[in-house]
């Protein structure tokens, strides 16, 4: 017979026991049995993942999928809201499909759950990732490399750059630029570009007509017949002969000479000659021979007569030396120098003045030597290559224009500070005549020089 327990509460101490056949849907169990052992509710961090359905009047949980089918990265939508709107149509995406916001801060990830609404329910919150700011946080920079955490940007820090170059022999470096700080010295000589020496010069230089090479000295070694004639003619017979004439001869006397210009023949008819002469006292004239008939011992030298008989005592009493000649017994000779010689038009004496103006500077663009005719002095100015600007102060991070007038747009540049420091300086190369100079940091007194 069944008993109905019908009161509020009842309270039973010991073992209660089931009588007859235990089942499923037949058995007994505490409170505390089933809160122990029985799941009925789902945690609400777990409500995005799993749910419990019913089959068949029995509560079964279920596990949402969480395979990821496809990712897309948006970079243009700046929520779900915009994305659901703009983007999704509830048939383009799939269940386990991710999609990332990139335009959202910080970054929002969502994983597509199966869902057909349509809606932003379709879609569970995965992770709201980081922030710019926890991102940037996370950066940093080493040497040569400037990181601002505020922007996120990365900049080279072109000063700790330089600073990982030095220059070796032969080399210099200033400002980021390496240049050439050698002489031919430090240059070892190839095989073709060879440097200059005596003996190659000796060996490579030679005589031609008219010309000897020895050892450096040049020197001339022909004869007029390998000199063309230029307006100083040499002699020819035909030239002679057209320079020549007979004079022409008016009033009572005679020009009894003939003139051949083709052949250079003189003539003169006897006939003509015999005809014009005759014989005087003393003489005998036949044929166009005249003889004397008398010798000076037949004739009386007169004491004090102007027409002497010769004798050497008379020529010498007679002859005696001029300017740059001298006269001894007969013996005429030269005894002067080339201060006593008139200069000629050709061979002209050496003066200063014609030294100097033999010379001159080579007028070529960029050449930095200069010379005075008048003094027959070179200079190659100090100014023409190096300019130097003292005690200089310079802004930080302001350009400072230095004026050199050097006619080179590469110019190199140095600096140093009051004790003898060399100063890196960043260099702008304005112009040929303008160069600027900068520096990371506010300097004075700083000693400043440009040169080619």
């Amino acid at each position: 017979m069944a008993q109905r327990f019908l009161a509020p509460e009842v309270i039973a101490e010991g073992v209660i026991k089931q009588n007859g056949t235990v089942s499923d849907d037949a058995h007994l169990i505490t409170r505390g049995y089933l809160h122990s052992n029985v799941l009925n509710g789902i945690h609400p961090d777990s409500a995005n993942y799993i749910e419990v359905l019913a089959d068949n009047g029995v509560n079964k949980l279920k596990v949402k999928p969480l395979t990821v089918t496809d990712v897309t990265v948006d970079a243009t939508q700046t929520s779900l809201a915009n994305f659901v709107a703009n983007v999704y149509t509830g048939s383009n995406f799939q269940e386990g499909d991710i999609v990332f916001l990139s335009a959202t801060s910080p970054i929002e990830s969502y994983i597509h759950n199966g869902g057909t609404a349509g809606t932003a329910d379709d879609w569970e919150l995965i992770n709201s990732g980081l922030s710019d700011a926890q991102i940037r946080s996370k950066l940093s920079a080493s040497n040569g490399i400037d990181y601002n955490a505020t922007t996120g940007e990365f900049t080279a820090d072109q000063a700790e750059i330089r600073g990982f170059f030095s220059a070796g022999t032969g080399l210099a470096f200033a400002g980021g630029e390496f240049s050439l700080n050698a002489t031919s010295d430090q240059i070892t000589e190839g095989s073709n570009n060879l440097f200059y020496a005596d003996s190659l010069v000796d060996s490579h230089l030679s005589g031609g007509t008219a010309i000897a090479y020895n050892a450096g000295v040049i020197s001339f070694n022909g004869t007029t017949d390998d000199v063309t004639e230029g307006s100083n003619k040499y002699y020819t017979s035909s030239q002679v002969y057209a320079d020549i004439g007979l004079k022409t001869i008016a009033g009572p006397d005679v020009q009894l000479m003939t003139y051949d210009n083709t052949t250079g023949d003189f003539g003169v008819a006897l006939s003509d000659v015999f005809a014009e002469f005759s014989a005087g006292q003393g003489l005998a004239f036949s044929f166009g021979e005249f003889s004397l008939d008398a010798n000076t011992d037949d004739i009386a030298q007169l004491a004090g007569a102007t027409n002497k008989f010769y004798a050497d005592s008379l020529v010498d009493s007679h002859l005696s030396g001029g300017t740059a000649i001298a006269y001894n017994a007969g013996v005429i000779s030269f005894n002067g120098d080339s201060d006593d010689v008139n200069e000629g038009s050709v061979n002209q004496y050496f003066t200063q003045q014609r030294s100097r103006d033999s010379i001159q500077a080579d007028p070529a663009a960029g050449n930095l030597l200069t010379y005075n005719d008048t003094k027959g002095e070179l200079l190659v100015a100090l100014s023409s290559f190096r300019k130097g600007f003292q005690n200089q102060s310079l802004t930080a991070n302001t350009g400072l224009a230095l004026t050199h007038n050097l006619g080179e747009r590469l110019v190199h540049v140095s600096a140093m500070d009051g004790s003898g420091n060399k100063v890196e300086l960043e260099v702008v190369y304005t112009s040929s005549t303008v160069v600027t100079v900068k520096s990371t940091v506010s300097l004075s007194g700083i000693d400043i020089v440009a040169s080619i």
